[in-house]
């Protein structure tokens, strides 16, 4: 089980999965900068093959298209902060990735397949948790805590419910590894709440 380091997914992924051993990198340690560098690469790399690993994320609800600035379309409601979106794909929308850059030599220079990466059927949630959706789309964006319109309305015309910075870059090492994930999203509160 590997979380982000914040409270909210801290805490989401002991109530997820009970007994089960938790990693948590921070935010910048989800998104390598260098291919095989640094302890996602790591983590990932002494999984077994074909393994599925829990992950957990922040996420920024942006609703469905044709929603408001952010939060859903009138009359639909919108998660609460804390509850948790599991993840059935998602969408990249930036142009940098973990395996981009200088490779090692004799590592063999390959961008793995993502169909079936992830697992949400996998996660059974526990007594008390709170789980806004069973199968989301997400969209990977440089940073969640500032995003722009740009990025809110890329995110709806692509169907993506949620967005999130550190969700596919992970994704990307995992599948490199031939590993699954059972990848939830934790929703953060509004940012307005937040500042």
């Amino acid at each position: 089980m590997l979380t982000a380091a914040d409270a909210a997914s801290r805490r989401s992924g002991a109530g997820l999965f009970p007994g089960v051993p938790l990693e948590s990198l921070e935010r910048h340690d989800l998104r390598p900068p260098a291919p095989f560098e640094g302890p996602l690469f790591e983590l990932f790399a002494a999984q077994a093959h074909g393994a599925c690993v829990g992950l957990i994320v922040p996420v920024e609800w942006v609703g469905p298209a044709g929603a408001g600035e952010i939060g859903p379309s009138a009359g639909e409601p919108a998660p609460a902060a804390g509850d948790i979106a599991l993840i059935a794909d998602h969408v990249g929308l930036e142009a940098r990735g973990p395996l981009t850059g200088r490779w090692p030599e004799g590592v063999q220079r390959d961008f793995p397949g993502m169909t079936g990466i992830y697992q949400p059927r996998l996660v059974r949630p526990r007594e008390g948790a709170r789980v806004y959706s069973f199968g989301v789309v997400a969209a990977g964006i440089a940073d969640a805590r500032h995003l722009t319109r740009f990025e809110v309305r890329a995110a709806r015309d692509g169907g993506c419910a949620v967005v999130s910075d550190c969700l596919v870059p992970a994704a990307i090492v995992a599948a490199y590894y031939g590993l699954r994930l059972a990848a939830c999203g934790v929703v953060q509160a509004p940012r307005s709440e937040r500042e």
